[in-house]
Protein backbone atom coordinates (compact mmCIF):
# COMPACT_ATOMS: atom_id res chain seq x y z
CA UNK A 1 0.00 0.00 0.00
CA UNK A 2 1.82 3.45 -1.33
CA UNK A 3 0.11 6.57 0.15
CA UNK A 4 1.26 10.52 -0.88
CA UNK A 5 2.07 13.05 1.34
CA UNK A 6 -0.57 15.80 1.78
CA UNK A 7 -0.35 19.64 2.86
CA UNK A 8 -2.71 20.37 5.54
CA UNK A 9 -5.09 23.36 5.38
CA UNK A 10 -8.10 24.44 7.45
CA UNK A 11 -11.35 24.66 5.73
CA UNK A 12 -11.88 27.40 2.95
CA UNK A 13 -15.00 28.99 4.79
CA UNK A 14 -14.68 28.74 8.70
CA UNK A 15 -17.92 30.85 9.52
CA UNK A 16 -18.91 28.70 12.57
CA UNK A 17 -18.81 25.51 14.20
CA UNK A 18 -21.43 23.99 11.65
CA UNK A 19 -19.03 25.49 8.72
CA UNK A 20 -16.18 23.77 10.88
CA UNK A 21 -18.17 20.33 11.50
CA UNK A 22 -19.81 19.87 8.21
CA UNK A 23 -16.04 20.06 6.41
CA UNK A 24 -14.74 17.53 8.99
CA UNK A 25 -17.18 15.22 8.66
CA UNK A 26 -16.37 15.21 4.42
CA UNK A 27 -12.59 14.79 5.16
CA UNK A 28 -13.65 12.07 7.00
CA UNK A 29 -15.63 10.11 4.74
CA UNK A 30 -13.02 10.98 2.36
CA UNK A 31 -10.34 9.54 4.07
CA UNK A 32 -11.90 6.45 4.62
CA UNK A 33 -12.77 5.81 1.41
CA UNK A 34 -9.21 6.52 0.24
CA UNK A 35 -7.87 4.02 3.01
CA UNK A 36 -10.88 1.75 1.61
CA UNK A 37 -9.96 1.97 -1.78
CA UNK A 38 -5.83 1.54 -0.65
CA UNK A 39 -7.08 -2.02 0.58
CA UNK A 40 -9.25 -3.34 -2.69
CA UNK A 41 -6.29 -1.86 -4.07
CA UNK A 42 -3.54 -4.12 -1.94
CA UNK A 43 -6.17 -7.11 -2.36
CA UNK A 44 -6.13 -7.07 -5.89
CA UNK A 45 -2.52 -7.33 -6.07
CA UNK A 46 -2.42 -10.05 -3.98
CA UNK A 47 -4.61 -11.92 -5.53
CA UNK A 48 -2.61 -11.13 -8.99
CA UNK A 49 0.89 -12.19 -7.10
CA UNK A 50 -0.16 -15.60 -7.25
CA UNK A 51 -0.03 -16.31 -11.01
CA UNK A 52 3.30 -13.98 -12.32
CA UNK A 53 6.94 -12.55 -11.09
CA UNK A 54 6.31 -9.16 -8.72
CA UNK A 55 8.28 -7.15 -11.45
CA UNK A 56 5.71 -7.74 -13.82
CA UNK A 57 2.92 -6.53 -11.37
CA UNK A 58 4.57 -3.72 -10.94
CA UNK A 59 5.06 -2.73 -14.93
CA UNK A 60 1.39 -3.13 -15.39
CA UNK A 61 0.03 -1.35 -12.43
CA UNK A 62 2.58 1.30 -12.96
CA UNK A 63 2.27 1.56 -16.56
CA UNK A 64 -1.74 1.99 -16.02
CA UNK A 65 -1.15 4.82 -12.94
CA UNK A 66 1.93 6.58 -15.25
CA UNK A 67 -0.78 6.76 -18.44
CA UNK A 68 -3.55 8.10 -16.28
CA UNK A 69 -1.99 10.48 -14.16
CA UNK A 70 0.19 11.60 -17.02
CA UNK A 71 -2.98 12.51 -19.10
CA UNK A 72 -3.84 14.85 -15.73
CA UNK A 73 -0.94 16.28 -15.45
CA UNK A 74 -1.19 17.25 -19.02
CA UNK A 75 -4.85 18.46 -19.09
CA UNK A 76 -4.48 20.21 -15.79
CA UNK A 77 -1.13 22.26 -17.21
CA UNK A 78 0.69 20.40 -14.41
CA UNK A 79 3.41 19.61 -16.50
CA UNK A 80 4.42 22.79 -16.63
CA UNK A 81 6.16 23.18 -13.38
CA UNK A 82 8.47 20.21 -15.02
CA UNK A 83 11.49 22.19 -14.50
CA UNK A 84 11.47 22.23 -10.46
CA UNK A 85 11.15 18.72 -10.46
CA UNK A 86 14.80 17.91 -11.15
CA UNK A 87 16.54 18.33 -7.66
CA UNK A 88 17.65 15.73 -5.26
CA UNK A 89 14.63 15.55 -2.67
CA UNK A 90 12.73 14.42 -5.84
CA UNK A 91 15.38 11.77 -6.59
CA UNK A 92 15.39 10.48 -2.94
CA UNK A 93 11.69 10.05 -3.00
CA UNK A 94 12.39 8.02 -6.40
CA UNK A 95 14.15 5.53 -4.84
CA UNK A 96 12.25 5.66 -1.74
CA UNK A 97 9.16 5.46 -3.89
CA UNK A 98 10.67 2.50 -6.14
CA UNK A 99 12.37 0.59 -3.36
CA UNK A 100 9.09 0.86 -0.73
CA UNK A 101 6.67 -1.02 -3.70
CA UNK A 102 8.61 -3.37 -4.58
CA UNK A 103 9.54 -4.71 -0.91
CA UNK A 104 5.55 -3.90 -0.08
CA UNK A 105 4.64 -6.29 -2.81
CA UNK A 106 7.06 -8.83 -2.46
CA UNK A 107 6.06 -9.13 1.25
CA UNK A 108 2.10 -8.69 0.69
CA UNK A 109 2.87 -12.04 -1.83
CA UNK A 110 3.82 -14.20 1.27
CA UNK A 111 2.14 -12.71 4.29
CA UNK A 112 -1.14 -12.30 5.56
CA UNK A 113 -2.63 -8.96 4.36
CA UNK A 114 -3.89 -8.01 8.06
CA UNK A 115 -0.09 -8.59 9.76
CA UNK A 116 1.40 -6.78 6.84
CA UNK A 117 -0.62 -3.74 6.99
CA UNK A 118 -0.55 -3.57 10.72
CA UNK A 119 3.17 -3.35 10.03
CA UNK A 120 3.24 -0.44 7.67
CA UNK A 121 1.68 2.16 10.72
CA UNK A 122 4.26 1.98 11.79
CA UNK A 123 5.69 4.48 9.22
CA UNK A 124 4.36 7.27 11.00
CA UNK A 125 6.73 6.90 13.74
CA UNK A 126 9.86 5.80 11.71
CA UNK A 127 9.13 9.30 10.06
CA UNK A 128 9.03 11.30 13.18
CA UNK A 129 12.23 9.48 14.76
CA UNK A 130 13.87 9.99 10.98
CA UNK A 131 12.93 14.03 10.97
CA UNK A 132 14.95 14.17 14.35
CA UNK A 133 18.18 12.03 13.09
CA UNK A 134 18.04 13.73 9.65
CA UNK A 135 16.27 17.34 9.47
CA UNK A 136 17.23 17.85 13.21
CA UNK A 137 13.68 18.56 14.31
CA UNK A 138 13.11 18.77 18.23
CA UNK A 139 11.13 15.57 19.21
CA UNK A 140 10.71 15.27 23.00
CA UNK A 141 11.13 11.80 25.08
CA UNK A 142 7.12 11.21 24.98
CA UNK A 143 7.87 10.73 20.73
CA UNK A 144 11.00 8.59 21.36
CA UNK A 145 8.46 6.40 23.94
CA UNK A 146 5.84 5.96 21.70
CA UNK A 147 7.98 4.95 18.90
CA UNK A 148 9.56 2.19 21.37
CA UNK A 149 6.14 1.12 22.27
CA UNK A 150 5.35 0.97 18.08
CA UNK A 151 8.51 -1.19 17.62
CA UNK A 152 7.01 -2.94 20.51
CA UNK A 153 4.01 -3.64 18.85
CA UNK A 154 5.41 -4.77 15.59
CA UNK A 155 7.37 -7.35 17.27
CA UNK A 156 4.28 -8.63 18.93
CA UNK A 157 2.82 -9.12 15.30
CA UNK A 158 6.32 -10.67 13.96
CA UNK A 159 6.89 -12.73 16.97
CA UNK A 160 10.91 -13.24 15.88
CA UNK A 161 12.04 -16.65 16.84
CA UNK A 162 8.24 -17.92 17.44
CA UNK A 163 6.54 -20.47 15.06
CA UNK A 164 4.53 -17.85 12.99
CA UNK A 165 7.57 -15.78 12.35
CA UNK A 166 8.52 -15.15 8.58
CA UNK A 167 11.51 -13.83 7.42
CA UNK A 168 9.38 -11.96 4.94
CA UNK A 169 8.11 -9.64 7.66
CA UNK A 170 11.55 -8.39 7.65
CA UNK A 171 11.20 -7.30 4.14
CA UNK A 172 7.67 -5.52 5.26
CA UNK A 173 9.77 -3.41 7.91
CA UNK A 174 12.55 -2.72 4.78
CA UNK A 175 9.59 -1.14 3.19
CA UNK A 176 8.43 0.76 6.25
CA UNK A 177 11.94 2.66 6.30
CA UNK A 178 11.70 3.27 2.19
CA UNK A 179 8.12 4.59 3.03
CA UNK A 180 9.95 7.01 5.21
CA UNK A 181 13.20 7.71 2.31
CA UNK A 182 10.46 8.56 0.34
CA UNK A 183 8.28 11.22 2.58
CA UNK A 184 10.86 12.70 4.30
CA UNK A 185 11.95 13.26 0.88
CA UNK A 186 8.46 15.01 -0.42
CA UNK A 187 8.95 17.23 2.56
CA UNK A 188 12.17 19.14 0.51
CA UNK A 189 10.62 18.88 -2.84
CA UNK A 190 9.73 22.42 -4.47
CA UNK A 191 6.33 23.46 -3.42
CA UNK A 192 5.33 24.30 -6.93
CA UNK A 193 5.63 20.81 -8.14
CA UNK A 194 1.84 19.90 -8.01
CA UNK A 195 1.13 16.03 -6.65
CA UNK A 196 -0.32 15.04 -9.88
CA UNK A 197 3.33 15.69 -11.34
CA UNK A 198 4.76 13.75 -8.32
CA UNK A 199 3.23 10.63 -8.74
CA UNK A 200 3.35 10.71 -12.62
CA UNK A 201 7.14 10.61 -12.08
CA UNK A 202 6.91 8.07 -8.97
CA UNK A 203 4.89 6.11 -11.37
CA UNK A 204 7.19 6.48 -14.31
CA UNK A 205 10.06 5.28 -12.64
CA UNK A 206 8.40 2.22 -11.11
CA UNK A 207 7.32 1.10 -14.24
CA UNK A 208 11.14 1.88 -15.40
CA UNK A 209 12.80 -0.10 -12.82
CA UNK A 210 10.37 -2.85 -12.84
CA UNK A 211 10.80 -3.26 -16.72
CA UNK A 212 14.54 -2.95 -15.93
CA UNK A 213 14.31 -6.50 -14.17
CA UNK A 214 12.32 -8.18 -16.87
CA UNK A 215 15.60 -9.69 -18.36
CA UNK A 216 15.86 -11.60 -14.87
CA UNK A 217 12.27 -12.75 -14.69
CA UNK A 218 9.92 -14.94 -15.79
CA UNK A 219 7.35 -12.93 -16.97
CA UNK A 220 4.24 -14.33 -19.01
CA UNK A 221 1.35 -12.86 -20.99
CA UNK A 222 -1.20 -12.06 -18.56
CA UNK A 223 -4.65 -12.89 -19.71
CA UNK A 224 -7.96 -11.11 -19.27
CA UNK A 225 -8.45 -11.85 -15.68
CA UNK A 226 -5.34 -10.69 -14.63
CA UNK A 227 -5.26 -7.53 -16.50
CA UNK A 228 -8.55 -6.96 -14.72
CA UNK A 229 -6.95 -7.37 -11.30
CA UNK A 230 -3.92 -4.94 -11.98
CA UNK A 231 -6.38 -2.08 -13.71
CA UNK A 232 -7.99 -2.14 -10.93
CA UNK A 233 -5.65 -1.86 -8.42
CA UNK A 234 -4.12 0.90 -10.46
CA UNK A 235 -7.74 2.76 -10.52
CA UNK A 236 -8.14 2.14 -6.51
CA UNK A 237 -4.85 3.26 -6.05
CA UNK A 238 -5.74 6.12 -7.75
CA UNK A 239 -8.98 7.40 -6.23
CA UNK A 240 -7.26 6.39 -2.76
CA UNK A 241 -4.25 9.13 -3.32
CA UNK A 242 -6.99 11.30 -4.66
CA UNK A 243 -9.01 10.99 -1.60
CA UNK A 244 -5.97 11.41 0.56
CA UNK A 245 -5.26 14.73 -0.92
CA UNK A 246 -8.93 16.16 -0.71
CA UNK A 247 -9.54 14.88 2.90
CA UNK A 248 -5.95 16.95 3.91
CA UNK A 249 -7.42 20.22 1.88
CA UNK A 250 -10.64 19.89 3.37
CA UNK A 251 -10.61 19.23 7.09
CA UNK A 252 -8.83 19.82 9.81
CA UNK A 253 -5.74 17.86 10.27
CA UNK A 254 -6.53 16.94 13.83
CA UNK A 255 -10.11 15.17 12.61
CA UNK A 256 -8.71 13.76 9.75
CA UNK A 257 -5.62 12.23 10.36
CA UNK A 258 -6.63 9.46 12.74
CA UNK A 259 -9.33 8.06 10.32
CA UNK A 260 -5.63 6.97 7.81
CA UNK A 261 -5.72 3.49 10.26
CA UNK A 262 -9.38 2.42 9.20
CA UNK A 263 -7.08 0.90 6.63
CA UNK A 264 -6.25 -1.73 9.47
CA UNK A 265 -10.35 -2.81 9.59
CA UNK A 266 -10.40 -3.04 5.86
CA UNK A 267 -7.09 -5.08 5.70
CA UNK A 268 -9.10 -7.05 8.35
CA UNK A 269 -12.51 -7.76 6.46
CA UNK A 270 -10.30 -8.83 3.41
CA UNK A 271 -8.12 -11.20 5.31
CA UNK A 272 -11.11 -12.75 6.48
CA UNK A 273 -13.45 -12.79 3.62
CA UNK A 274 -11.38 -13.02 0.70
CA UNK A 275 -8.05 -15.11 1.68
CA UNK A 276 -9.92 -16.85 4.86
CA UNK A 277 -7.61 -15.52 7.57
CA UNK A 278 -8.05 -14.31 10.77
CA UNK A 279 -5.45 -12.88 12.77
CA UNK A 280 -5.03 -14.20 16.65
CA UNK A 281 -5.16 -12.72 19.47
CA UNK A 282 -1.51 -11.31 19.36
CA UNK A 283 -1.62 -10.29 16.22
CA UNK A 284 -4.56 -8.13 17.19
CA UNK A 285 -2.81 -6.76 20.55
CA UNK A 286 0.45 -5.47 18.43
CA UNK A 287 -2.39 -4.19 16.07
CA UNK A 288 -3.89 -2.01 19.25
CA UNK A 289 -0.36 -1.06 20.56
CA UNK A 290 1.06 0.25 17.03
CA UNK A 291 -2.43 2.25 16.05
CA UNK A 292 -2.08 3.83 19.85
CA UNK A 293 1.66 4.79 19.77
CA UNK A 294 1.12 6.48 16.15
CA UNK A 295 -2.38 8.31 17.46
CA UNK A 296 -0.43 9.80 20.62
CA UNK A 297 2.61 10.73 18.23
CA UNK A 298 -0.06 12.46 15.87
CA UNK A 299 -1.59 14.19 19.10
CA UNK A 300 2.12 15.38 20.63
CA UNK A 301 2.97 16.94 17.36
CA UNK A 302 -0.26 18.61 17.03
CA UNK A 303 0.06 19.70 20.66
CA UNK A 304 3.42 20.94 19.79
CA UNK A 305 2.39 22.96 16.24
CA UNK A 306 -0.45 24.29 18.45
CA UNK A 307 2.03 25.54 20.83
CA UNK A 308 4.68 27.38 18.51
CA UNK A 309 1.98 28.93 16.31
CA UNK A 310 0.91 30.65 20.01
CA UNK A 311 4.58 31.74 20.21
CA UNK A 312 5.13 32.54 17.61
Amino acid sequence: MNEPEGRSLRPAVDDGGATVAAANLRAIVAMSLAMGSFACGDTLMKLASTSVPTSELLFIRGAVIFVVSLSVAFFTGALRELRHVFERAMGGRIVGDVSSGWLFQSALARLPYADLTAIGQLSPMMLTAASAIFLAERVGWRRWTATAVGLLGILIIVRPGGSTFSWWALVGIASVCCTTLRDLSTRGINRRVPAILIMTLSAGAVTVAALAVAPFSNWQWPDQALMLKLSGAAMFSLLGQLGVIIAMRTGEVSAVVPFRYTIILFSIVSSVVVFGHLPDALTFLGIAIVVLAGLYTFYREQKLRRLAARQS
